[in-house]
C-alpha cells in the first residue's frame, strides 16, 4: 500500500470511529469504546513496557520520547508522564486533532503530522526513547525500513527503540493475502470499496540484521507479542543506539 493510500484509508477510518481504528477490538466497533477505558489501556500498556524494560536493565527515563503512529495519543500521554517531552507523529490529521482535544490527559506533548517517506521533522540525536505499537504492521516494508533508519538517526547515543512487528504469517496463505490486498487497492482506484487495514511482516532474523547493519542499532531483546492477532507471529523488539 502506498503512503498516500494508507493516509486516505486511515483518515476514512478515523473520521468514522477513531478509537476503534487505533485499538480494533471486535466488541468496540461502532463507537463503543469508553474513552476512559480506552486511554487507561494506554497507561496499562506503557506501565507493562516499563516493567519489561526494567527487567533487562533499561530505564524509561530521559528528556524526550517519540510515539510513532501515535493516533489519538493513547500511548503518547502516558509517555509524557515519564519523559519531559513526548512527541507523537501520525499520518492522519483527524487522529492528531482528536489527540489535541485530549491534551489534558498528558503533560508536555507535541503532535506532528507526517505524510512523507522521511522524518525530517525530527532533529538528529534528539530522542532518548522511541516506541511504536501496532503501527509498523500496517506499513509496507519499503516505507517502514527508511522510517527505522530515520528513528535511529534521531536517537541519542545510548537511546532505546522499542517496537512491535509481525515476523511471518502462521495461518493462511501469504500469496492469498497479497492478492486480496491488491484487489481492494484496485477497487479503491475506481472509488469503490471500503477503507481497510493492510498487514505486513518482516522476518525476525532479517529485521535484526537490517537494523544492526544499516541503522547502527544493537539488538537487546525481543519477546513474543501477539498484538497482530492469532494468524501472525509477532514480536516486541528492543534496540539501542551505539
Amino acid at each position: 500500500m502506498r503512503l498516500s493510500r494508507l493516509q486516505k484509508n486511515f483518515e476514512s477510518l478515523a473520521s468514522a470511529d477513531p478509537l476503534w481504528t487505533v485499538l480494533s477490538a471486535k466488541d468496540k466497533k461502532g463507537g463503543k469504546w469508553d474513552p476512559e477505558e480506552f486511554y487507561q489501556s494506554g497507561e496499562d500498556c506503557i506501565r507493562g513496557l516499563q516493567e519489561r524494560l526494567q527487567g533487562i536493565g533499561i530505564p524509561m527515563t530521559g528528556h524526550s520520547a517519540l510515539d510513532f503512529g501515535c493516533g489519538v495519543g493513547r500511548l503518547t500521554f502516558p509517555l509524557s508522564r515519564r519523559f519531559d517531552l513526548a512527541i507523537g507523529i501520525d499520518i492522519s490529521a483527524s487522529m492528531l486533532e482528536a489527540a489535541r482535544q485530549n491534551a489534558h490527559r498528558g503533560r508536555h506533548c507535541k503532535f506532528i503530522l507526517n505524510t512523507e517517506k522521511h522524518l525530517d521533522c525530527l532533529d538528529s540525536q534528539s530522542l532518548d526513547f522511541a516506541y511504536s505499537d501496532i503501527v509498523f504492521q500496517h506499513i509496507a516494508p519499503r516505507y517502514s525500513k527508511p522510517y527505522f533508519r530515520e528513528i535511529a538517526r534521531a536517537l541519542k547515543p545510548g537511546g532505546t527503540f522499542v517496537f512491535q512487528l509481525p515476523s511471518h504469517l502462521i495461518h493462511g496463505s501469504p500469496l492469498g493475502k497479497r492478492l486480496n490486498y491488491a484487489a481492494k487497492a484496485l477497487l479503491q482506484t475506481f472509488g469503490l470499496g471500503p477503507a481497510y487495514f493492510e498487514m505486513n511482516a518482516i522476518p525476525r532474523d532479517a529485521l535484526i540484521s537490517f537494523l544492526e547493519r544499516q541503522a547502527g542499532l544493537v539488538h537487546v531483546a525481543d519477546w513474543d507479542y501477539p498484538a497482530a492477532g492469532p494468524n501472525w507471529q509477532s514480536y516486541l523488539y528492543a534496540f539501542q543506539k551505539l
